[in-house]
């Protein structure tokens, strides 16, 4: 493939790798700030996942037993240690607060941008390494970007939840991975790499369990048998060592747990938390087999256009041409396989979420970042009619995204949690902002595809629109969500801990919030009804002769509840926080 010469002045970069080091270094911090550590500590606690798995993490520094998780008094183990240990560390070093458990989380997601921008930077290239390494490094930015700004990245990045740790530790152990075996040249180098590889899969299986390791040994494993390298590698990444960095560094807490906890953690555990999810739904998260196929599209938007192209673009059918490849210029068929697996994996299963399908956006990230690396390259256009085709769903995406922003108060329904949130929204000028964010987008890319030669840039129109996005509509838009959604009910929270009577106990009826039981700082029944909740009364040997009880207002008035005597301790818009004898239940 003939290069095309890049119109700058590249000899003098190309002279100074430092200087394009240090540029990328901080342009990608800086999107990274953005994206991922800006004001991530000015909310509270999203319900109800990330409220249960801070509480978990705060339990442990609380208690000191950093073996067994627990919740509202309860074992938890959904999941395993690992994770929480993260959060607790943080807690450990800059005090309980929702930066310090939100922290982990934001610089895992930039250890996977940063990654992702390496591995690229060495071998961002399908066939032949280009003669100038600016196309490389271009690439990389490229990759980078779209790695840093992809929105499902983002809003994983800034919660804390097990999805992103997870995502995280699989995606860097998959990159580590490739860049031991595609170094077969640097024998220190690799060894290095292949090292490193093992710690991360403990640290994937500590944070979510066997799937930890399951999915990169399934995208390896397929890719090594496409290439014709199983055995090979297998020899050369020691793998008998691997697997006992690997134990050494996993088994102590499995051990630990069964040891203290027996029963409760085979069942939970390895029942319930992992067995179950794939073979039955739990926790009422079903899904069809296209689950994936629309969220994963819907998550990658609008970078998913080019990813049909971006797949031809890899030639991996041609089998034995990929066999005679050289290691360092088969990427794209590693994240190739990276992505299929995984994808295949989640949509047999049974328990579906959005955010099961996160592992694979490094893998789409790098295909798609291969493709304009190689577009850029192109001395005349590939494939004119269907890149034409796709530029110009991605322009309607983006002008659909202008538009809807525009008119999105008029959008939102009903809320009776947030009652107010559509009149502030209009009055914050967010709409507008973010109109025009996208709108910048939109004029970029009709500027682009103007001119045929342009095309190669075409890229930049989509990370312009996000950037505009992620920097100046995000900064006001979260704060407000949480002001409207979060605020009141977090208000009612904290006031439990100012009002609690000794022996007395806490109740929540007709909706589940978990982030009550970390800002009440007490234990709280769940409770669906009022029948549930005479029930529960009558089941339990209460101590306290009065019961706290949150409520929404409109519930309160239109249940028998209502009805009986209990004082009002206070009301935070939609919420009430009552108490009221444990006979007037009865």
């Amino acid at each position: 493939m003939r290069e095309k010469k890049l119109q700058i002045n590249s000899e003098s970069l190309q002279k100074s790798p430092e200087k394009l080091w240090a540029i990328s270094i901080v342009s990608l911090s800086i999107i990274c700030g953005v994206a991922f550590f800006l004001n991530i500590g000015n909310i509270g606690l999203i319900d109800k996942t990330e409220a249960l798995y801070v509480e978990v993490a705060r339990q442990m520094v609380i208690t000191n037993n950093w073996i067994s998780p627990h919740w509202n008094d309860n074992y938890f183990y959904s999941y395993p240690a690992g994770g929480y240990w993260f959060l607790a560390l943080s807690f450990k070093l800059f005090g309980i607060s929702e930066f310090s458990a939100r922290l982990p989380i934001a610089l895992t997601a930039t250890a996977v941008v940063f990654m992702v921008f390496y591995t690229l930077r060495y071998f961002g290239y399908i066939e032949n390494k280009p003669k100038n390494p600016l196309y490389l490094w271009l690439t990389a930015w490229i990759g980078g970007s779209i790695m840093a700004l992809n929105p499902a990245w983002i809003a994983w990045g800034r919660v804390a939840v097990s999805d992103m740790l997870l995502s995280s530790a699989v995606s860097l152990a998959m990159l580590t991975f490739f860049l031991g075996y595609a170094q077969p040249d640097k024998p220190k180098t690799q060894r290095i790499f292949y090292s490193i590889f093992p710690i991360l899969l403990s640290i994937a299986v500590l944070v979510k369990g066997p799937i930890g390791i399951i999915l990169p040994v399934l995208g390896i494993g397929i890719f090594l048998l496409y290439v014709g390298k199983f055995w090979e590698i297998f020899w050369e990444i020691k793998t008998f060592r691997t697997i006992g960095i690997f134990l050494i560094l996993t088994l102590p807490w499995y051990i630990a747990a069964i040891i203290m906890d027996g029963e409760i953690f085979v069942n939970e555990f390895l029942a319930v938390s992992n067995f179950k999810r794939f073979t039955s739904v739990v926790f009422n998260h079903p899904g069809p087999w296209y689950y994936y196929i629309i969220w994963g599209t819907v998550l990658m938007l609008p970078w998913i256009v080019y990813f049909p192209l971006a797949v031809m673009n890899l030639s991996c059918w041609r089998w034995q041409k990929v066999r005679q490849s050289p290691r360092q210029s088969q990427l794209g068929l590693y994240a190739f396989c990276w992505f299929i697996t995984t994808f295949v994996f989640f949509s047999a299963a049974a328990t579906k979420l959005q955010g099961y399908i996160l592992p694979v956006t490094p893998a789409v990230v790098i295909i798609i970042a291969l493709f304009w690396g190689e577009k850029l390259r192109e001395s005349s256009p590939k494939n004119e009619k269907l890149f034409l085709v796709s530029a110009i769903f991605n322009l309607i995406i983006l002008l659909a995204l202008s538009i809807a922003s525009a008119i999105s108060v008029s959008l939102i329904g009903e809320d009776t949690s947030a009652p107010t949130f559509a009149e502030n929204l209009g009055k914050s000028g967010i709409p507008i902002i973010s109109a025009i964010s996208w709108g910048l987008g939109v004029v970029t890319a009709i500027a682009l595809l103007w001119k045929k030669p342009l095309w190669r840039w075409f890229w930049s129109s989509n990370l312009l629109a996000f950037f505009a996005f992620v920097t100046f509509v995000f900064p006001p838009l979260i704060p407000l969500l949480d002001i409207e959604r979060q605020q009141s009910f977090r208000a009612i929270s904290l006031q439990i801990k100012e009002e609690i009577k000794p022996q007395e106990e806490v109740f929540l009826i007709g909706f589940t919030r978990y982030s009550i039981v970390y800002y009440a700082d007490h234990s709280v029944n769940f409770v669906h009804g009022i029948e549930d909740f005479q029930d529960q009364i009558k089941q339990k040997n209460l101590q306290g002769k009065t019961i706290l009880v949150v409520v929404e207002s409109k519930y309160l008035e239109d249940s028998p509840l209502g009805k009986m005597d209990y004082d009002l301790v206070s009301q935070k818009q939609a919420y009430k926080l009552i108490r009221i004898a444990r006979d007037n239940i009865l």
